[in-house]
């Protein structure tokens, strides 16, 4: 079986690279399609023969000007030739699901979310622009839904990453899909024999991450806070930063699991479709304390109906004092968490689980006869 891997692009590394990795476990011979690609954030597992990057990337400048070459993004992966391909697994963002196939390949879309900034996003995101290109952009948005709910038809099957994304997908394309968590590399994580006076926030540095709210809750707090990462907003968070704020940078993932271990607990702000870094801290045993939307509601354990022990601490609000009233609130019951419940729960999000769960609905394409996939059963059994 000849197989491609799209993903949108390799510039940071974060969840959607996770994905492709993992998805190399289980086809180490496919082939990678991607719009652009930083040497230091392609899989090493991709061979540079492997790599099929477009032709975008020649443009000067282009990886860092990529957010302004979107209108060019469609008629890119358009030139993408799957011919002879009998299976395409796109890591998936607009404009990738875009992608045109033969008849006969199966198309299946691991999707992230159906994109932010044009859909349920662009009014947000267009009045951060100048009053110039907001017209523009409205304009462009308007015509990106357009294509991305037709695109969004050719798919074979859509896989969600989240019960949250599920209901994305179906409200916005009016498709089914089949719930399976992203790969947490959770054999890398332990518990530390002691825990350091510093909470951690680890990332892209970007403007939706809302990092600033936990710089400002820090500062107010004096409370000592590690930001690992980097990003565009790296440059405007530094300058909010108090004495008690450091910015590590990127580091290795030795350095980046030694702070999971040992960090009182992990900050989390983003309204995320899912969110794999406050898993990896868990994965360490740490609490969690998160904005208490989106995906953290199914990775992080609150006041469950079962009875389970707590693997964090919500905020309802995003901005510095509901922050300051959470942090608050989990050092009054700090020494109540157990590090080893919290990492139990993590292991149910493993990348092995994933891998399994992905070659099962593979296979459920590629069987003789084919085999009818269970969706219902398949969310349960993810969702267990």
């Amino acid at each position: 079986m000849k197989v491609a891997i799209l993903h949108y692009w390799f510039l940071l590394n974060g969840g959607g690279e996770n994905v492709v990795e993992a998805l190399l476990e289980i086809f180490p011979d496919a082939d990678v399609f991607c719009l652009f690609a930083d040497k230091t954030s392609v899989p090493k597992q991709i061979s540079p023969e492997r790599l099929k990057v477009s032709h975008l990337s020649k443009i000067p400048f282009a990886k860092k000007i990529n957010r302004v070459m979107f209108p060019l993004y469609p008629g890119a992966v358009g030139s993408f030739d799957f011919s002879g391909y009998d299976l395409v697994i796109s890591s998936d963002s607009p404009p990738i699901k875009g992608a045109v196939t033969p008849v006969d390949t199966i198309h299946i879309s691991y999707c992230h979310t159906p994109g932010r900034f044009i859909w349920d996003l662009a009014p947000q995101f267009t009045a951060t622009l100048p009053w110039y290109l907001r017209g523009i952009y409205a304009n462009l948005a308007a015509r990106a839904r357009t294509f991305d709910f037709i695109d969004a038809q050719r798919i074979t099957q859509f896989i969600a990453n989240s019960e949250y994304v599920k209901k994305r997908i179906s409200h916005f394309y009016k498709r089914d899909s089949t719930v399976i968590y992203p790969p947490v590399n959770t054999a890398s994580a332990y518990i530390a024999d002691r825990i350091d006076d510093y909470y951690l926030s680890a990332g892209r540095l970007v403007g939706t991450k809302r990092l600033e709210i936990l710089i400002e809750a820090c500062n107010k707090m004096r409370r000592k806070l590690l930001i690992v990462g980097a990003g565009r907003e790296s440059e405007r968070w530094r300058k909010m930063a108090g004495p008690t704020i450091e910015f590590t940078g990127r580091v290795s993932d030795e350095q980046l699991w030694n702070y999971y271990a040992r960090c009182r607990a992990f900050l989390f702000a983003a309204e995320e479709d899912f969110g794999i870094v406050p898993l990896e801290a868990q994965a360490c045993g740490r609490p969690v304390i998160a904005f208490g939307r989106g995906g953290s509601l199914e990775t992080v354990r609150v006041n469950d109906r079962l009875g389970l022990p707590d693997t964090g601490v919500f905020f309802d609000r995003q901005d510095s004092e509901s922050v300051i009233e959470a942090i608050r609130r989990f050092e009054m019951k700090e020494d109540s968490f157990s590090p080893r419940d919290i990492q139990k729960h993590a292991r149910k999000f493993d990348k092995a689980l994933f891998k399994s769960r992905m070659l099962e609905v593979v296979e459920s394409h590629f069987s003789s006869p084919p085999k009818k996939l269970d969706r219902d059963v398949a969310v349960i059994s993810v969702a267990k």
